[in-house]
C-alpha cells in the first residue's frame, strides 16, 4: 500500500520528524517528495527494512526487545505482527470510506467549514441590523416600544437561520 509521510507515522505510530530522521538512516522511498508533490512510501518495503534495522516504536535505537540480537524467528514474528497491523488499518481506511460514500460520516473539515458560513451569515444579517431597525424606531420616545422593535427583529433573524438550518438537516438526510 502506498503512503505519504504523515500516514506513514501514523501507521508506525512515531512522528513526522521520527520518518524523516529514517530517511535519513536509509528509509525506503518510492517517491521523494518535491515541488509540492508528498514523498510516497511502499509499506511493505518499511516493514521490511524496519524488521532488517530492527527498528520499533518502543524501541527506536534498533536493540530487539528482550533480547541483544534478533534471531530470525523473532524477525519473522515482528514482520508478520507489522503485515497483520497493516492489513488491520488498511481494511479500517476502506471501512471509513465506504460509511462516507453511505453518508453514514461527514468529515469535520465539512461540518467545521459549514459551521463558519452560518457564522458568516448570521454577522452579516447582524450587522444588517441596524439599517433593518432605524427606520422602524426613528422618533419612538417609549423605550418600551424600541425594545419591543428590537425583539421582534431580532425573532425574525434568529427564525429564519433556525428554519435554514433545519431545511439543511433534512436535505442531508434525504441524501
Amino acid at each position: 500500500m502506498i503512503v505519504n509521510r504523515a500516514e506513514l507515522a501514523d501507521v508506525l505510530g512515531v512522528s513526522v520528524v521520527t520518518i524523516d530522521n529514517r530517511i535519513a538512516r536509509g528509509l525506503p522511498v518510492e517517491r521523494k517528495g518535491r515541488e509540492g508533490k508528498s514523498y510516497e512510501f511502499e509499506t511493505s518495503d518499511v516493514i521490511d527494512w524496519h524488521v532488517k534495522n530492527q527498528i520499533s516504536k518502543d524501541n527506536p535505537q534498533g536493540t530487539p526487545e528482550g533480547a541483544s540480537n534478533g534471531s530470525p524467528s523473532d524477525l519473522k514474528q515482528r514482520k508478520l505482527e507489522a503485515e497483520t497491523e497493516i492489513s488491520e488499518l488498511e481494511r479500517d481506511k476502506r471501512r471509513i470510506e465506504l460509511a462516507e460514500k453511505k453518508g453514514l460520516v461527514v468529515l469535520v473539515e465539512d461540518v467545521v467549514q459549514g459551521f463558519a458560513n452560518e457564522i458568516a451569515n448570521l454577522r452579516a444579517q447582524l450587522l444588517n441590523l441596524p439599517r433593518r431597525v432605524a427606520p422602524l424606531i426613528v422618533g419612538e420616545m417609549h423605550e418600551d416600544r424600541v425594545k419591543e422593535v428590537l425583539e421582534d427583529e431580532i425573532d425574525i433573524l434568529l427564525t429564519e437561520l433556525h428554519e435554514r438550518a433545519l431545511k439543511g438537516a433534512e436535505e442531508l438526510n434525504d441524501e
